[in-house]
């Protein structure tokens, strides 16, 4: 684990950072993200004591780095940056290999890895004797990624890594950052500006405003919940719609469907509609468990006045829980072709109701703008 504990750096009389404290887990992707001068590059290259804080403590794994060997700390953390940092009079084989012959390994284990690394990052061992130059951008950064996993370090830098590329090769390259974290379990601290790299690649997202941290948290628990206006206009208002997947059950259903038992009849299961003005009743047991529904339609198809709800009520609805997303829900309207799904926790309570026209609602969000949002929201009662 990494632990930034109350770090501080001055650079004469200006604070570039101001007093962050941050936990990175180990085998985490975090992004540090901001407008530039934020620190987020000053706070990365403290981590490998490029940079010494003025004021605060790093720590790696419990261990303060101002008290490791400079060199061997160095040694076991990968750094790639922007514009790959090949050494330009070496071959790629050589590139790669430089920080394993620094560790006296064998020949015959620096050539297997070097050959495993190159599969790893998608080129072949047909590169491994050209020069940096006769690569093209996506194709050295790849190498400075191999590089960077050469000694089979436990942390790896990135500093804005795929910001010099060309936008499908960046795409390819970020791709394949992910792909590659199913195969290694390496602490990634990755710094970006761009917020659609670090939604896409990271677990956590750090975002930084004049040397201080704003928000430190999920990707999905950002785009749903900015700390403030400067962070919620810096993701995006509409941003979310871009990862749909971000957009959980339990953030659009409605909260208290209304419901019914099994023993009512048929008048009151309709008083009980026309009073609440709802189309549907959700049938629970005494506690609260979901056993089926009524709607309006079967009720009409009921001629006997007397007959219990357990007699008619429909059992076979598929539910979703809280923490699916939109994007699953909306299978479940299209393949069922049914008018609201309720929702139901691991134990089979009802704990809410997702409707047509609560999605509907939900989607045409993404096509307002602040202004008009700021007026739904506050000129529209919802029950």
């Amino acid at each position: 684990m990494i632990e930034l504990r109350n770090i501080t750096k001055k650079f004469k009389d200006s604070i570039v950072i101001d007093d962050i404290s941050m936990k990175i887990r180990d085998g985490e992707l975090v992004a540090i993200i901001g407008s530039s001068g934020c620190g987020k590059t000053t706070t990365l290259k403290m981590i490998n004591h490029l940079i010494t804080p003025t004021r605060g403590k790093i720590f790696i794994d419990d261990v303060d780095i101002d008290t490791m060997d400079q060199v061997e700390l160095r040694r076991g953390i990968g750094y790639v940056i922007q514009q790959s940092g090949l050494f330009p009079h070496m071959t790629v084989k050589d590139n790669i290999e430089i920080i394993q012959k620094l560790e006296k390994k064998s020949k015959e284990e620096i050539e297997e890895s070097t050959s495993s690394l190159m599969d790893m990052v998608g080129l072949s061992d047909d590169f491994l004797y050209r020069y940096p130059t006769e690569l093209s951008g996506g194709q050295q950064q790849r190498v400075g990624v191999a590089r960077a996993l050469a000694n089979r370090p436990e942390i790896i830098l990135m500093d804005e890594p795929f910001s010099a590329l060309d936008p499908m090769t960046r795409i390819s390259l970020q791709d394949e950052l992910i792909a590659l974290r199913e195969k290694i379990n390496t602490t990634i601290v990755f710094v970006t500006h761009d917020m659609d790299e670090a939604i896409k690649i990271a677990d956590r997202i750090c975002i930084m405003k004049d040397g201080k941290i704003l928000q430190y948290d999920t990707p999905e628990e950002i785009l749903r919940n900015p700390y403030n206006e400067y962070v919620e206009n810096f993701v995006g208002i509409n941003r979310i719609w871009d990862s749909p997947e971000y957009i959980k059950v339990e953030d659009i259903m409605i909260h208290t469907p209304v419901t019914c038992r099994d023993d009512f009849t048929r008048f009151r299961c309709i008083r009980r509609m026309r009073e609440r003005n709802v189309d549907s009743l959700m049938v629970v047991s005494d506690d609260g468990t979901y056993e089926g529904i009524v709607s309006r339609r079967t009720l009409q198809r009921v001629s006997n006045l007397k007959l219990r709800v357990k007699d008619f009520m429909y059992t076979d609805r598929q539910t979703a829980s809280p923490d699916e997303n939109i994007l699953d829900v909306l299978k479940i309207f299209d393949e069922k072709n049914v008018q609201n799904v309720p929702v139901t926790d691991e134990n089979g309570k009802l704990v809410g109701l997702i409707t047509g026209s609560t999605l509907i609602a939900t989607l045409s969000q993404q096509y307002l703008t602040e202004e008009e949002r700021e007026e739904e929201e506050g000129g529209t009662d919802h029950e």
